[in-house]
């Protein structure tokens, strides 16, 4: 045995099996590389494509998940932002639909499977009007003044909503704390819309989203002297 691992023999034996456990190894790994595989992407955010200017979605699933299907060279660094899913609602008007899902494949890979494959969609017909902002003032000026005016900038703004939505607003209101005040105050403050029974409608575009009050405060008057003794007097009498 000692004779045959001083041999020849032995160390061509040892050479072969090397060779043949490299071929193994760079074959294997020719192989992984040149076999697609497969991966799930959950989760990817789900477009909207084509949709009527006039229109809004209301309603809609977000997310679904994506099989790709590639090399893995093709996998690499690949990003959520690189694969793109959408429904294209090109002839869709105001109602409840099931949209197709469709996808874009990013760089080399392919999409085998979107689940789900449809949606369920709801629209709604989009409305935009002017509406005055009105002012609702709580609190008291600072002992000794009184309010004399107030200017609101802009006078009007814009309000976008799903028509559902839109139709609950009756009033755009801001609310301002006169608590303290005196000379000229100037606040910034955000509108909010509510009903005709004065809850709040949310869910809704309000442009621009801040409007400013300019309130403008004048000492109260004293009365004179005179005044004072004569309503004194007429209280004696």
């Amino acid at each position: 045995m000692e004779k045959f691992l001083r041999s020849n023999n032995f160390a061509r034996v040892i050479a072969i099996f090397l060779a043949v456990i490299l071929w193994l190894f760079v074959t294997g790994d020719k192989i992984t590389r040149t076999t697609p595989s497969r991966t799930v992407w959950q989760g990817v955010p789900l477009q909207v494509e084509n949709l009527n200017p006039e229109y809004v979605v209301t309603d809609m699933p977000t997310e679904v998940d994506v099989t790709l299907e590639g090399l893995p060279e093709d996998f690499a660094d690949l990003t959520m932002q690189e694969i793109e899913v959408y429904v294209d609602l090109a002839d869709k008007g105001p109602g409840n639909h099931l949209a197709r899902v469709q996808g874009h494949s990013p760089r080399g890979l392919s999409i085998v499977l979107i689940e789900p494959e449809q949606v369920r969609v709801s629209i709604e017909t989009y409305r935009a009007e002017d509406f005055e902002v009105e002012v609702d003032m709580i609190g008291s000026p600072a002992i000794g003044w009184e309010l004399v005016e107030y200017t609101v900038l802009p006078e009007e703004v814009l309000i976008g909503a799903p028509e559902s939505i839109f139709e609950n607003v009756a009033r755009i209101v801001v609310l301002i704390d006169k608590n303290g005040m005196r000379l000229i105050e100037s606040v910034e403050v955000s509108p909010i819309a509510y009903d005709e029974n004065g809850n709040r409608v949310d869910d809704l575009t309000i442009d621009p989203s801040l409007v400013t009050v300019r309130l403008e405060f004048e000492r109260i008057p004293e009365p004179e002297p005179d005044d004072a003794e004569n309503e004194e007097q007429t209280i004696e009498d």
